[in-house]
């Protein structure tokens, strides 16, 4: 769990490091960059399965481990992930897609409090999950939300831009069972 909330009961971790604004198209994508030393996480155990959402200051990664098998997903402006941001991507029952939307400041701010509510409803279920907002920068916020069913366990992201009016969201999900990997 991160301690860098800053008000109890709030789900926002308050990133210390400052906001520098990149667009969308800067994002890479990879399933094999290391693992990275996150501003804020949260982890938990899904029915024997680790989960651990993180955020880094470059966006995010997430860990999912069963034991014998792990999925780290990493989409970020980093030198190890030079792949481009696909729209979508399946590999043995791991499925990612993305997309970018433009948004307005009021559509943004909107989202934001859409966000907070989200990831506060879904932490109270058990479900890692986290937000993070950049000093100095109210609207650029990053959030990971997970969840999982009995075929499945899925997460969700939003990256905010708000200098570009983009917003980047991601939908990802390995079908339950050993999350084999080639």
């Amino acid at each position: 769990m991160t301690d860098q909330f800053e008000h109890p009961g709030d789900p926002t971790a308050q990133l210390a490091v400052a906001y520098a604004d990149t667009s969308a198209a800067q994002l890479g994508f990879s399933l094999s960059a290391p693992l990275q030393e996150p501003l804020a996480q949260e982890d938990a155990e899904i029915d024997g399965i680790t989960v651990s959402v993180r955020l880094l200051g470059a966006s995010h990664q997430v860990l999912v481990e069963d034991g014998a098998q792990r999925i780290l997903e990493t989409v970020a402006c980093l030198p190890d992930v030079t792949s481009a941001l696909p729209e979508s991507f399946q590999e043995s029952g791991y499925y990612f897609s993305s997309r970018v939307e433009s948004i307005t400041p009021d559509q943004l701010a909107a989202l934001i409090e859409q966000l907070t509510v989200r990831v506060s409803e879904q932490m109270a279920t058990g479900h890692p999950c986290v937000m993070g907002r950049f000093p100095g920068e109210p609207q650029a916020v990053t959030a990971i939300v997970s969840e999982s069913s009995e075929d499945m366990i899925s997460w969700h992201t939003w990256h905010t831009y708000p200098q570009a009016g983009e917003v980047v969201v991601t939908s990802s999900r390995i079908d339950r069972g050993p999350v084999a990997r080639p």
